[in-house]
């Protein structure tokens, strides 16, 4: 099994240095170019997946496909297939074409582990398609809100998609109560990353209504999210919301805030802000398959302030 030695790209080394954390980013090395067999049974474990990837037009997108356990394959140490293809309300549908950069986080909240798999997409076959892996990784626990899922019952309802141009009152709503989402971003010349943020409700904040802020908090020391942001802007973000099952997908653009100060009343331990600048997105009722009861917050989440 082979390791790389993590080599980063100047957008990343740029906020490394910036954050003083560059010798601990050094030292990173637990990337595999390869799929070991540890991060393939845990995979195949799973009923849901978090993808991202842009669009031909530059639009960074995250999205989540669901199904039985088994339904990501990984054919061989280079390559899984991902069996499904996304709704044509998905705007992640317009992501789908061979050697895109693609990204994929798998995320057990029972357990919180996570495993990341970047690469590029392969074959386009007629249920699902293929990543070709070049980067395969897990991270740590913190953040992770401890979740157990079953099968939604009762009959099933039909997805109800609503373009976005601005953030509803509804979508604000569903933010403002949200303790976890994923962001997508990209580096044209080095691929595309998919992250899991955590935190307690309300650590996600509507400034208007085409503006969103959030801390970034502690973390591994590696700023793919934020290396790739200052090379490239662009972002999707991903909202999973447990209690409705209702999915909310945004693209737009990041700038990451260096002054916490005028945010330290919302927001504890906040090491910078990210602001997230809406272009457009979509909200999409009764998109997920699986049930969700909230078993425990993450120990490591920082207060935060909740306005009432």
């Amino acid at each position: 099994m082979r390791f790389l030695l993590m080599h980063y790209h100047p957008g990343e080394i740029q906020v490394q240095e910036r954050a003083g954390v560059r010798d601990i980013a050094a030292r990173k090395n637990n990337i595999y170019s390869e799929i070991p067999l540890a991060a393939k049974t845990f995979l195949e474990s799973q009923p849901f997946l978090i993808l991202g990837a842009a669009d031909d037009d530059g639009a960074v997108w995250a999205s989540v496909w669901f199904g039985t356990p088994g339904f990501i394959k990984v054919e061989d140490s280079q390559h899984a297939i991902i069996n499904g293809l996304p709704d044509s309300q998905d705007p992640f549908s317009l992501c789908l074409y061979p050697s895109n950069p693609i990204a994929a986080i798998a995320v057990d909240f029972a357990t919180r582990r996570r495993m990341r798999l970047n690469g590029r997409i392969g074959e386009i076959q007629p249920n699902g398609f293929q990543v070709r892996a070049e980067q395969v990784y897990s991270n740590c626990p913190k953040y992770i809100q401890a979740r157990e899922w079953t099968l939604r019952e009762g009959p099933s309802v039909e997805p109800v998609a609503q373009a976005l141009e601005t953030l509803s009152e509804e979508v604000v709503t569903l933010v403002n109560k949200a303790d976890t989402f994923f962001i997508a971003t990209q580096h044209l010349q080095y691929g595309t990353d998919v992250s899991h943020r955590g935190g307690m409700p309300g650590f996600v904040r509507a400034e208007d209504d085409r503006t969103l802020v959030f801390p970034d908090y502690s973390g591994n020391a590696m700023f793919n999210t934020l290396g790739n942001a200052v090379c490239y802007p662009q972002a999707g973000l991903l909202f999973m919301d447990f209690d409705s099952g209702s999915l909310i997908q945004l693209t737009g653009t990041v700038e990451i805030l260096w002054d916490v100060t005028p945010f330290a009343h919302w927001f504890q331990d906040a090491q910078r802000i990210i602001r997230f600048h809406l272009e457009r997105g979509i909200i999409t009722s009764h998109a997920m398959s699986l049930s969700w009861r909230t078993v425990q917050y993450s120990p490591a989440n920082p207060s935060v302030v909740v306005e009432s």
